[in-house]
């Protein structure tokens, strides 16, 4: 019952990229809205299964009561449960061979596909990707905002929904780009249920899980 394991199991999910931004109403009546640049976190409410058998998940509740709302974990929406694949499925034209990151700033990456084959887009609108720059260890993933056409351009910009966030330690100017089920995020809860023990060896969480992206 590791965050991730809670994931695997959600009877739903919850997606909340939501903006900080202000709208007023003028005495004209035109809409005036203001947006707060921000790094736009990813937030998740992850239905919680009452299937929990608590025999079973002894140490999986201890490591919830571990991680409480102070630790992170990485997770990931379809690669550990395929059930959930198509969730994050990529949904472009490549059939084979890898995007290397070329540089990423403000709302856009730019990708090498030289190596890479397919055809029809490189990707689709709200395709989830990840560049894991030079060190393999780029935190934050990002989705495509409009269709990009297939191409083998050693410079394609591909606009993302949020501003390239930076990383201390991280270059965003090599490395593989990871898509799909293989992107990750690292979270922590916000609210931490507690559990009821309920007759015949059953275990009740009390709340659906609050989950808000960590951004360092």
């Amino acid at each position: 019952m590791s965050i991730q394991s809670i994931i695997n199991t959600a009877t739903f999910l919850t997606v909340d990229k939501k903006k900080v931004a202000d709208q007023a109403v003028s005495r004209s009546g035109r809409v005036k809205t203001a947006e707060v640049a921000n790094a736009v976190p990813y937030r998740f409410i992850v239905g919680v299964s009452s299937g929990y058998k608590y025999s079973d998940n002894r140490a999986n509740l201890e490591e919830l009561d571990r991680l409480d709302v102070t630790v992170e974990e990485e997770v990931n929406i379809g690669a550990s449960n395929a059930g959930l694949a198509y969730i994050t499925a990529y949904q472009g034209g490549i059939t084979g061979g890898n995007l290397t990151l070329v540089i990423a700033s403000a709302l856009t990456i730019t990708v090498n596909a030289a190596n890479v084959t397919g055809s029809d887009t490189l990707f689709k609108k709200g395709d989830y990707i990840q560049p894991v720059g030079n060190t393999g260890a780029y935190r934050y993933p990002y989705q495509v905002t409009a269709d990009v056409p297939f191409t083998t351009s050693s410079s394609v910009n591909i606009p993302v929904h949020r501003p390239v966030i930076h990383q201390d330690g991280v270059s965003l100017s090599s490395g593989v780009i990871n898509k799909g089920t293989d992107v990750r995020w690292h979270v922590k809860m916000s609210n931490k249920p507690t559990y009821t023990i309920l007759p015949h060896d059953r275990v009740q969480l009390d709340k659906d899980l609050q989950l808000v992206e960590i951004i360092q």
